[in-house]
């Protein structure tokens, strides 16, 4: 590739100024040399291409940077004041010479496409691929404002547009994208909101703003339905849709970001999921509350950290076994219940009856007295010496 250092080096507009004054020999040894390295790059980007699609692809990048610094000695010319003669003829061999690199890089594509539409373009290049698609988008605009569609989408359709066609570093992938939505847009005979929506699904418009316009739709529509089981319908309800769209590209917008395919489904996974587990709950709710309703389970006028030590105290004083605990608190858990906890967890319960705080001891130990107290009192037991 040392041609193309070569290039850069001799068409310095000092360097080739000061090398004109000297012999007018000079651009056609230039010529000479470009057309050589041209006749070799071909076959040793084939070459290169069966043994790297990386090295492969530098080497097209390599081509590209070459093309710029050319451009950028043309433009810094071009600002200059015009004049006839030398400053003329470099121009004109700039202009030449990056005709010349355009031509081998669109000579590299057909020899593998993929690479070359992945490699940024050149200066060279750009201004006139970005007037026309500018020019088309223009056209394009002007028809779809008058359509019944969203404001909002016809604002992120039109900004995600203007946005790939304006990007640093815009390649042959990105302007095939931006003309596919236009050519796509041209050919629907009634343009509507939900039209838009799968067209743009369909060619993976999969920019932030379209995956926010979705959920944002999904979101709504489930804040306006308070019935679980219907917001799970509608969750189906879209899934159902995007299910029975056809992709019809293999490219996206972002090449580099997830499709809208999968963001969305992820997305409709989550908001099932959490759907689902609402239901759960509620269901779970009625039940305890139709048991406690039924005198499924007694009440106890006792919390469930003060249940918890009570059950413990029968267990260390022998009146209940030391036999599966486990069970003995699962047993407890399923048939009382207190004021505030209707459905009490059995694992609950049997931390609490450990992991006691010193309210939960005192108040205890003074309902204890208390049954004490009573005993005494109508059987008249304080007296009585136990022996």
């Amino acid at each position: 590739m040392e041609w193309l250092y070569a290039l850069e080096r001799d068409l310095h507009p000092h360097c080739l100024m000061s090398s004109l004054l000297k012999t007018e020999q000079q651009l056609p040894d230039i010529d000479g040399r470009l057309a050589s390295g041209i006749a070799m790059f071909r076959p040793y980007f084939a070459e290169r291409l069966g043994t790297s699609h990386k090295q492969a692809g530098t080497l097209l990048m390599q081509l590209v940077i070459a093309s710029d610094k050319v451009h950028g000695f043309l433009t810094a010319m071009s600002k200059q004041r015009k004049e006839k003669g030398m400053s003329e003829k470099i121009r004109n061999h700039y202009r030449k010479t990056l005709v010349l690199l355009e031509s081998l890089l669109e000579d590299c594509g057909r020899i593998d496409h993929e690479i070359l539409s992945r490699i940024p373009l050149t200066a060279y290049s750009i201004p006139g691929i970005r007037m026309a698609l500018r020019k088309r988008l223009v056209a394009l605009q002007h028809w779809i404002r008058a359509a019944e569609i969203e404001p909002e989408l016809y604002t992120l359709l039109v900004d995600g547009l203007h946005m790939l066609v304006s990007r640093n570093g815009i390649n042959r992938s990105d302007v095939a994208y931006a003309l596919a939505v236009m050519d796509a847009l041209d050919e629907v005979a009634t343009l509507g909101t939900s039209a838009v929506e799968d067209l743009l699904y369909q060619l993976d418009f999969n920019i932030p703003a379209f995956f926010h316009h979705w959920t944002k739709r999904c979101n709504h529509l489930l804040s306006n339905e308070p019935n679980l089981h219907r917001q799970m319908e509608i969750l189906i309800g879209i899934e159902d849709r995007f299910n029975g769209l056809t992709p019809k590209e293999k490219m996206k917008c972002l090449a580099d970001d997830l499709s809208i395919c999968t963001q969305l489904k992820e997305f409709l996974k989550e908001k099932k999921r959490h759907v689902s587990q609402r239901i759960k709950i509620r269901r779970m709710e009625f039940r305890d509350g139709k048991l406690a309703e039924s005198g499924g389970r007694l009440l106890l006028n006792l919390s469930v950290a003060q249940f918890g030590l009570l059950i413990r105290l029968f267990i260390e004083k022998g009146l209940l076994v030391k036999e599966d605990i486990g069970a003995t608190f699962a047993h407890f858990a399923a048939y009382f219940r207190t004021p505030k906890t209707p459905a009490i967890s059995s694992e609950s319960l049997q931390k609490k009856s450990t992991d006691v705080e010193f309210s939960s001891a005192k108040k205890m130990k003074g309902l204890l007295i208390g049954m004490v107290n009573w005993l005494n009192e109508h059987y008249s037991t304080s007296n009585h010496n136990d022996s």
